[in-house]
């Protein structure tokens, strides 16, 4: 590990030779190791590499480490807010390392441990066989906050991944390099919009090797499911986590890759944080004028890409007659004319008001209407064919074509950031039957 006099010399602060701009930096350096928690206080030591997919297991030293040959990237990174950065890292080639530990050829998981125990797991497959890129026109188009606008891919310049002994974290500028979040896992990103800073881990310890069968990503599901729908008509997709399983999509009749469309731009962990923005940038594809085809595919670290799946849609002038949701309280499980889908959360009882409540965006758009969010309102908008519908959050008064109306109770935001209605709102007002099974604790919309 560098002392704290080199790596003032080797850090940013070798454009100012100014003992004041020195303090500063002493000052700056003690109150970070104050508020830092716990193993973030100080870089890792020593890196470990273990598991049944190397045949001389090892630990290394950051002495040891030094002493390797050194290689430094630029690497362009997009996180899963997303936004962008870039980041510097020199350091010692993965692979090398893994070659010192005899990486066997059936090799197909690495396992990354940091000291506070964060993982992150990836595929040989997606580190080694896969290329990898920094893109310098990455943020074209765009701001550094504007990581759902891809990027022009042009100039591309492929690196490797490696674990970084110096490296600096939202500039282009080698001369910013410190030790402070080393050892650090860096690697390149295989298309202009993959989100990699998720995997940048720091203060790494430990390289487990595994030779299991990685497994496959669950393959996206569509609402409205295919078939018949609508003119006009929006399609939402969705996967099991919808974090960091990408679902990509073509409309032309392609195979999707991880160059194709994104449509899961916002992660699901920060879906209650941007509530706001979630139905612009995460946005269902449409609307739909003539017989169109999807395919989709789930791409995403550490697992196998799902299946690709079709969804056709014929486009017609009025819709189906019938469309039967079924719901179960407390579960996010639900069906859609036999189809099945996840919720981002369960349907369920509200004591006080004895209401049932339901999540109004996924109902609204499986029967065929369109919603929209104003965060600065509180408001959500549903547009039925030619009934416009507002309901304001936590207010029972709603708007119906310009005209009020009450609800049993009012709509509420529950995580991750979903609206929630009573269930007479959906008979009343979108026009549809509901039934209760008592017995199964299941809602039945039928319209």
């Amino acid at each position: 590990m560098l002392e704290f006099g080199e790596s003032i010399r080797r850090g940013y602060l070798v454009k100012s030779p100014s003992w004041r701009v020195l303090a500063g930096a002493i000052l700056l350096a003690i109150v970070l190791q104050l508020v830092a928690p716990g193993p973030a206080r100080a870089a890792s030591h020593t890196l470990e590499i273990t598991g049944d997919g190397v045949t001389k297991p090892v630990t290394f030293t950051r002495a040891e480490l030094e002493e390797m040959e050194q290689h430094q990237y630029l690497y362009s990174t997009i996180n899963t807010w997303p936004t962008k950065k870039w980041y510097v890292g020199r350091g010692v080639k993965l692979w090398d390392l893994l070659e010192r530990a005899g990486i066997k050829e059936e090799a197909t998981l690495l396992k990354f441990t940091a000291m506070d125990g964060f993982t992150v797991t990836l595929t040989t497959k997606e580190l080694f066989q896969d290329k990898r890129y920094c893109f310098p026109h990455f943020k074209e188009g765009g701001t550094d906050q504007d990581g759902h606008i891809p990027g022009n891919p042009a100039a591309r310049v492929e690196v490797e991944p490696i674990v970084a002994l110096l490296s600096v974290e939202g500039s282009d500028n080698p001369e910013y390099m410190n030790d402070l979040n080393t050892l650090q896992l860096l690697l390149g990103q295989r298309a202009v919009t993959e989100q990699t800073g998720n995997l940048f881990v720091k203060y790494l310890c430990r390289i487990e090797v595994l030779t299991e069968e990685p497994p496959r990503w669950d393959p996206p599901k569509a609402n409205p499911p295919p078939g018949t729908v609508p003119r006009g008509s929006m399609v939402t997709l969705s996967n099991l986590h919808s974090d960091d399983d990408k679902i990509h999509y073509t409309t032309d009749g392609s195979i999707p890759t991880i160059e194709s469309p994104m449509y899961n731009w916002i992660a699901s962990r920060w879906w209650s944080a941007r509530a706001d923005v979630l139905g612009t940038i995460n946005r269902p594809i449409g609307p739909l004028e003539e017989d169109t085809t999807i395919k989709a595919v789930t791409i995403g670290p550490g697992r196998l890409d799902s299946e690709v799946v079709t969804f056709l849609y014929q486009v017609v002038e009025e819709g189906p007659a019938v469309k039967t949701i079924i719901l179960t309280i407390g579960k996010k499980e639900v069906l859609v004319d036999g189809a099945a889908f996840t919720l981002e959360a369960a349907p369920y009882i509200k004591a006080e008001a004895g209401r049932t409540l339901v999540p109004v965006r996924f109902v609204s758009e499986a029967l065929q209407a369109n919603v929209d969010w104003d965060q600065d309102t509180k408001q959500v908008t549903i547009t039925a064919g030619e009934k416009v519908i507002i309901l304001t959050i936590g207010s029972r008064e709603v708007s119906v074509n310009g005209t009020a109306e009450l609800i049993d109770c009012p709509p509420e935001i529950i995580p991750p950031g979903r609206t929630f209605v009573p269930l007479r709102f959906v008979s009343e007002i979108l026009g549809a039957g509901v039934d209760y099974d008592q017995e199964k604790s299941q809602v039945i919309i039928t319209r």
